[in-house]
């Protein structure tokens, strides 16, 4: 063979073993770079992953919070109370609304004085919240009553007077007892000391009309037109019955 035909040989395998050998390092270069991208994509795919179970993992230190909607109450003795009326909200910030969890300490109303109702809370984490509301209890008011009214007048003007039919005999009219209840006008009868002396002494009873409302200022009126000192005391039957008011002047 000569040596022209050996370098030609010589060349071509030259080239052939160049290609062998850029292939070959084409293969471990793409599968380095097949190996790093799988193992960069690992990576950050478990980071990802792993991000949400620390915020889950996350420890819940805030208590829930309790809002009232007033600060203070004012009951009357022997009210009943509903302890859930006086709660706007319940809320917690992992948990969410905790009205159904609420508890409180019931308070007797049957005891006159301040008191308080403690409302308290339970998170799931076992964060405690309170709240108290301000209870005052009164006593019950007694009504007005009318009837009253003559006991706050001296024991003189309490003396038990005498009866309407007894009066009604001791008139100089020729009216009868059932007739005298009837009239419109306020009985006048004289005194029993009255020896000229112009003693006057009236009757406004609640069978003539008048009521409770009017009968004092119509004694007081009449009193007043006869231009002298007296005084109007309320009547009673031997019941205790009040039958009206009595004027008598000095």
């Amino acid at each position: 063979m000569s040596d022209e035909e050996l370098l030609i040989k010589y060349h071509e395998y030259k080239r052939k073993r160049m290609i062998i050998i850029s292939i070959i390092v084409l293969f471990f270069i793409l599968i380095a770079g097949l190996i790093l991208y799988f193992h960069f994509n690992n990576t950050s795919s478990t980071e990802l992953e792993e991000k949400p179970k620390e915020e889950v993992i996350v420890k819940d230190e805030e208590a829930p919070i309790i809002k009232l909607k007033i600060e203070e109450l004012e009951l009357t003795k022997g009210d009943d109370i509903n302890y859930i009326d006086y709660v706007e909200s319940v809320i917690d910030k992992v948990d969410g609304n905790l009205i159904d969890e609420l508890k409180y300490e019931e308070i007797d109303t049957s005891i006159v004085g301040e008191q308080s109702i403690v409302y308290s809370v339970n998170d799931k984490s076992g964060n405690t919240s309170q709240a108290i509301l301000k209870v005052i209890v009164k006593e019950k008011e007694e009504p007005e009553n009318q009837e009253n009214i003559p006991e706050n007048n001296s024991t003189e003007n309490r003396q038990t007077p005498p009866k309407v039919e007894s009066n009604q005999k001791n008139n100089t009219t020729n009216t009868t007892p059932k007739e005298e209840p009837k009239q419109t006008q306020p009985v006048q009868e004289p005194s029993k000391n009255d020896n000229n002396s112009g003693k006057i002494v009236k009757y406004f009873l609640f069978s003539d009309g008048y009521t409770m409302m009017n009968v004092a200022d119509a004694c007081a009126s009449e009193l007043k037109k006869t231009n002298r000192t007296g005084m109007c005391s309320p009547i009673q039957d031997e019941n205790g019955i009040y039958l009206g008011m009595k004027l008598e002047t000095n």
